[in-house]
């Protein structure tokens, strides 16, 4: 058990507290005295409440503090179970208040002690926000390099409850595409993602950024001169599908991602002969893309 007694407090509550060590002193506890100052508001008492009862494996926390009217207010919190139990003391002198505000927490702890519960149920708290951080490999059918544009692919995201935020940066490994004139191209990227997460590891979002061409000639038939090696800018948004399995009590899981990129911007690739300026092919608007990551909580 862990009792609040701030050594700079009111002199009510340093009062209660002398009062409370002679009330409980007949019970089968072992309290704790700590000097720490009580907040101006009951959640975040609360709160505090439950990080000490962490800090110091207490079952119950116990604390007073003096009401706006110049009453007193007893608080005793089990963490453990989420409960609380308040009562309020009516002005009047404060021996008074400081032993009416001491048996009432006596007969809380003895109710923790005998077993049995107390006071109300406390909501859950909020969810907490989470970093994460995925690393794999993911590659997009984008029409250009024959296997695909392939990238190394590094994620952050900040979850919060059933909704996230991410930045994904994409480096793109140059790869060919054959024909008359063999060129190799290269994807990367840098995108902004949210998501709603459903049960069973999935989750749906979309997401939104600037893409980063970059060619360069390898072979050009003969008539042809090599251009030199260039890059373009474009923009794509679309929506994701991911799933994710991430055994409890393992640091690591892994992720997978199905999305569908459209492309502002796409680029073309074009020769020039004798006839003219000839395509020799165009970047895909639509983009299928799959991923595949290793993913941890951070």
């Amino acid at each position: 058990m862990v009792v609040r007694a701030p050594a700079k407090g009111a002199p009510l509550v340093a009062l209660a507290v002398t009062r409370l060590r002679g009330q409980i002193a007949d019970l089968d506890v072992d309290p704790t005295f700590t000097d720490v100052a009580i907040e101006p508001t009951l959640d975040a008492q609360v709160a505090n409440a439950a990080r000490l009862a962490e800090d110091d494996g207490a079952r119950a926390v116990v604390w007073f503090a003096v009401a706006a009217d110049g009453g007193l207010d007893v608080a005793v919190a089990t963490p453990t179970d989420r409960r609380l139990f308040v009562r309020a003391i009516p002005p009047d002198d404060d021996s008074a208040m400081a032993e009416a505000g001491a048996i009432a927490a006596r007969g809380a702890l003895r109710a923790i002690a005998l077993g049995g519960t107390i006071g109300v149920e406390l909501p859950p708290p909020p969810p907490r926000a989470q970093l994460e951080a995925s690393i794999g490999w993911q590659v997009a059918l984008d029409g250009g390099a024959d296997p695909g544009a392939q990238a190394l692919a590094q994620r952050t995201t900040i979850a919060r409850g059933a909704w996230a935020g991410s930045l994904e940066l994409t480096l793109g490994a140059p790869l060919r595409r054959g024909g008359d004139a063999v060129v190799e191209l290269s994807r990367s990227s840098a995108a902004l993602g949210v998501e709603r997460r459903l049960g069973g590891g999935f989750a749906i979002g979309a997401a939104a950024g600037a893409l980063l061409y970059h060619r360069e000639t390898v072979r050009s038939p003969n008539g042809l001169a090599a251009t030199p090696s260039a890059f373009t800018a474009a923009f794509a948004a679309g929506p994701e599908l991911r799933w994710r399995w991430h055994p409890s009590g393992v640091a690591v899981g892994i992720e997978a991602t199905a999305a569908l990129d459209v492309v502002a911007g796409a680029p073309e690739l074009v020769v020039q002969d004798a006839s003219g300026l000839r395509s020799i092919g165009a970047i895909r608007v639509i983009q299928p893309r799959i991923g595949l990551s290793i993913i941890a909580g951070l």
